[in-house]
């Protein structure tokens, strides 16, 4: 039975994800939200409590999950809480944003790593508003947008450290989503993302790119 952990697995893509891998009964999923709730109630699946803000709360989780061995992780937890019409740097804005998508983040990857089998996947949520060659590039979500560009380093970074262990790290930019970030106007849906994960998970590519919708993408 392979093992993984999705963050923010409570709704949206993370929900969808959870929902499609826990569909495989030979797939054991753990979950997490910010209260430890959870609306499924699966056999094959368990929900902890984590606030990637708290290194306390990072350092629970993983101590919560004992000996067992990894098999993925797909880092989804993240916020966006900022005026999507403001431009200008509003530094506890930043501050919090950079806390949650990209410190948290690392610091729970860094703890899990010691629980990795080889040949594990790590997915690194991050998003079109994260990369460099974003067409309709504009100056507004400022802080969401430097934490995912960060978070796509770290996704670079840690694939070169984790090459000798055959273990692939890879960015995914899910596209305009409906979620409670991207609003229910959005072009695709957390289903279809999920499935991006599950082909991203169940198939040999090389570590270290950026994949939205199947294909490597620039950054």
């Amino acid at each position: 039975m392979k093992c993984g952990i999705v963050t923010g697995s409570s709704r949206g893509i993370g929900l969808a994800t959870v929902d499609l891998l826990t569909s495989n009964s030979d797939t054991k999923v753990i979950g997490s939200s910010t209260s430890g709730n959870h609306t499924l109630n699966l056999p094959n699946f368990q929900c902890k409590k984590l606030d990637l803000s708290d290194s306390n709360s990072i350092a629970e989780f993983v101590k919560n999950l004992g000996d067992i061995k990894i098999d993925f992780l797909v880092n989804n937890a993240g916020i966006l809480i900022e005026d999507w019409e403001t431009s200008k740097i509003d530094f506890h804005q930043l501050k919090k944003t950079f806390e949650v998508n990209l410190f948290g983040t690392i610091e729970l990857t860094e703890k899990l790593l010691p629980l990795l089998n080889n040949g594990a996947h790590i997915i690194n949520i991050t998003s079109d508003w994260g990369s460099f060659s974003e067409k309709n590039f504009d100056a507004f979500q400022p802080h969401y947008k430097m934490s995912k560009a960060a978070l796509n380093m770290y996704t670079k970074l840690l694939a070169k450290r984790l090459e000798s262990k055959g273990i692939t790290v890879s960015s995914l930019d899910p596209g305009w989503t409906q979620t409670d970030m991207g609003g229910q106007e959005a072009s695709r849906k957390p289903e279809q993302v999920a499935n991006d994960i599950l082909n991203l998970l169940t198939s040999e590519v090389k570590s270290g790119q950026f994949w939205h919708q199947g294909e490597i993408r620039a950054w």
